[in-house]
């Protein structure tokens, strides 16, 4: 692995790369689907109290929290596969170790959604500031970018270590919405089941918590559980990704 590999993979992504402008309008999307869920959500502000008005940061992960898997699926599941399909992997290879190669590829889609959420929390923040400071939460904004970012990166993570594994696109877009598809289903089960720490569906809901009532004391110790678990989900699916690009005959 080199530090200046990774640079140039991941640069040559979003200045050169014909995916670049893909994954850009798919991350603009994103974010005018967050602005109508924002928009329109006075039309439901009957439901909060009045003092703390509507909260936008809220709506806002909902929606990350729904929507961002697919989204992330869509401009995530032939990152690598394309290369494999098309052979140009053995030349980008033949240049770059395999581990740089993997980890350009998943820094280039995580900084893509990081801008994301920053401009969906910039967004929030513009429509929590002109309701007065009385609805103005900062921490909020704080903690939807932090939670968002790490969400969406667990998604990431997983499309690219299923992209790896593939040898075409078709195969990984089917063994990606079949992977989704599963993940969402072991959620369902219910809270009793383990299979629910499997997804991170159950680490995104939890932080809903967090987003409704900012947590003191003590409560800072879960929050640390929960971005440390969600952060070990995206390590381990992207560790994956890196043993199986070493281990693949290319």
């Amino acid at each position: 692995m080199n530090f200046s590999e990774i640079q140039i993979i991941g640069e040559d992504e979003i200045f050169k790369g014909s995916k670049s402008k893909y994954v850009w309008l798919f991350g603009g999307i994103f974010i005018f689907l967050c602005f109508l869920a924002m928009h329109y959500s006075t039309y439901i502000s009957f439901l909060f109290p009045i003092s703390e008005g509507i909260p936008y940061s809220l709506i806002s992960y909902i929606v990350v929290l729904s929507i961002g898997p697919f989204i992330t699926l869509i401009t995530s599941f032939d990152i690598v596969s394309s290369e494999i399909e098309t052979g140009s992997v053995r030349y980008i290879i033949s240049k770059v170790h395999r581990s740089s190669f993997i980890l350009g590829k998943f820094f280039f889609l995580f900084l893509v959604f990081i801008s994301v959420s920053t401009g969906i929390a910039l967004m929030s923040l513009i429509y929590q500031y002109s309701e007065g400071s009385n609805a103005f939460q900062l921490k909020n904004i704080v903690l939807f970018w932090i939670f968002s970012s790490l969400y969406l990166g667990c998604f990431i993570s997983i499309f690219l270590f299923i992209s790896t594994l593939s040898v075409n696109n078709k195969i990984s877009f089917t063994m990606s919405a079949v992977f989704l598809g599963i993940l969402i289903f072991f959620f369902l089960q219910g809270h009793d089941n383990y299979l629910k720490y499997l997804t991170p569906f159950f680490y995104g809901v939890k932080n809903m918590e967090f987003m409704k009532n900012f947590p003191v004391g003590a409560g800072y110790l879960t929050v640390f559980e929960s971005l440390f678990s969600m952060f070990l989900y995206m390590l381990v699916f992207l560790s994956m990704s890196l043993l199986a690009i070493k281990r693949r005959d290319l």
